[in-house]
């Protein structure tokens, strides 16, 4: 840099959309400015407490299942299709509403209701009642992820949203760390029904937090990349039109769909599935996940933005590319982890499917939001979570669920009866536990080992769409070029 060049770097305020896209990962932290870093710290508060809401449930799923006598399918369809068809049904009027109004309104109720529902999962005393209570979570916390995107884009240009995005969703990887550990110890110490109250009041205060300290950016006549968002949004089925008629916009719906699926199924069930194959208690359970979503996820997520960025060159091809690359490593590591002889050869694998898994957090919206015209970003957000969640975090798990109750039916041998009927919550009745401990124990072990199995195969499926989104697209990244 020339002496002229670093007087006016120190001298005068720095043009975000000015900074050089390849410039070494330090000196983009360094042109930040404090507004930007706030909505960052705030935002990955949100999303911290989205993603522990939500990921809880995969620790509490083996107590809650032996109390409530509840089969893999049951499981399955709380975690999966409960929370996932209103989450997505929410995200789409959500996304519109956030799309013409104030979004810190929009985002401070979403945050209130889901942290209040999750709270009221540990009341729940029957399926039906836990079912009802996840449907409340999926429908406040449909909100969050379109708006939140929406509002990073109006504070950070094109190229500097793979990493803008990727530190947004640590949020992912830091919730799955504290989770489980919470989970984990907590329903071993207090049972699982207060562990739920302890994730989900926290919530209402940074719902508090959020509302009382952010400004709506398009109210902000200074801040260039929120203007164009003040066009106001055409009607639903035009803009549908217009993003559907984006083919690298298709492929990559597609990928995202194929990745929430095996994604739902792994982050849900993981844990049962160390907990039957292993017989760890459920705090030791509860580090291993803590380690394998958690603290290697922070390393895939970093890297995945960097790298997002640092090769996204005219057209912002690298970002579907990170995506390709992290479902093809992820599907295989996650084969290691479910056909290891030991917990510990499976720890190894897990953490370096998460690393892979967590590629993607950064570089998938990212592609979204540069694809999505400026006026519809919080709606293409919340198009592509219908296929992730709806489609893919909701169908995902029930797959499993079932697959497992399948495989699980197929491996106790027929004289000892019917599984479901014999093994209610995969433990034998009272009166039939000598009999029957160990071939319950070990029926129930290979139906989660099979469904898991089967869910490596959706990652098989998302690869080739991401890369087919990078070789489409055409348009090149908005904004002048570093």
């Amino acid at each position: 840099m020339s002496d002229r060049a670093e007087d006016v770097a120190r001298d005068e305020p720095v043009t975000i959309s000015a900074v050089d896209h390849r410039a070494p990962l330090f000196r983009r932290f360094r042109i930040w400015t404090p507004m930007q870093i706030w909505v960052l710290f705030l935002l990955a508060l949100v999303n911290i407490s989205n993603y522990l809401d939500r990921g809880v449930l995969s620790i509490l799923q083996e107590p809650i299942k032996e109390e409530l006598l509840l089969a893999d399918w049951q499981l399955g369809l709380i975690s999966g299709p409960a929370f996932a068809l209103l989450y997505s049904i929410s995200g789409i009027p959500a996304a519109r509403i956030a799309d013409r109004f104030d979004r810190i309104t929009v985002l401070s109720i979403a945050i209130t209701i889901w942290s209040g529902m999750t709270a009221l999962c540990g009341a729940a005393t029957s399926f039906a009642q836990l079912a009802l209570a996840r449907i409340g979570v999926g429908a406040g916390e449909g909100a969050c992820t379109p708006v939140s995107h929406s509002l990073i884009s109006d504070h950070f240009p094109p190229r500097q949203r793979g990493m803008a995005l990727s530190i947004l969703t640590t949020s992912i990887p830091m919730a799955q760390l504290v989770a489980p550990l919470i989970g984990g110890v907590i329903a071993m110490q207090y049972g699982w029904r207060t562990a739920f109250v302890v994730v989900g009041l926290p919530g209402i205060a940074v719902a508090l937090l959020l509302r009382l300290t952010l400004k709506e950016p398009r109210n902000d006549a200074a801040n260039q990349m929120a203007a164009p968002a003040r066009k106001d949004a055409g009607r639903f089925r035009d803009d549908l039109r217009l993003l559907f008629g984006n083919r690298a916009f298709v492929w990559h719906w597609l990928g995202a769909t194929f990745l929430g699926q095996a994604i739902g199924a792994t982050n849900m069930f993981t844990a049962s599935y160390f907990l039957r194959q292993y017989d760890l208690t459920l705090a030791e359970v509860g580090a291993i996940i803590a380690a394998g979503l958690g603290a290697a996820g922070l390393v895939g997520t970093f890297l995945g933005g960097w790298l997002s960025d640092r090769f996204a060159g005219e057209y912002g091809r690298s970002y579907p590319w990170v995506c390709a690359i992290a479902a093809t490593g992820a599907g295989l590591m996650f084969t290691g982890v479910f056909t290891s002889a030991s917990w510990q050869i499976a720890l190894g694998f897990l953490l370096i499917a998460n690393i892979m898994n967590d590629l993607k957090n950064g570089p998938v919206y990212a592609a979204v939001q540069n694809m999505a015209p400026t006026h519809m970003r919080s709606t293409a957000t919340a198009i592509v979570l219908v296929g992730a969640i709806a489609l893919g975090t909701g169908m995902g798990p029930m797959i499993v669920g079932v697959v497992s109750d399948l495989a699980a039916a197929g491996h106790l041998p027929d004289a000892l009866g019917a599984y479901s009927r014999v093994c209610p919550g995969g433990k034998p009745l009272p009166e039939l536990a000598a009999q029957l401990g160990t071939a319950c124990a070990e029926a129930s072990a290979a139906g989660i080992r099979s469904g898991l199995l089967a869910a490596c195969l959706t990652y098989a499926l998302a690869a080739p769409c991401f890369a087919m989104a990078a070789l489409k697209i055409r348009q090149p990244l908005e904004g002048p070029r570093g």
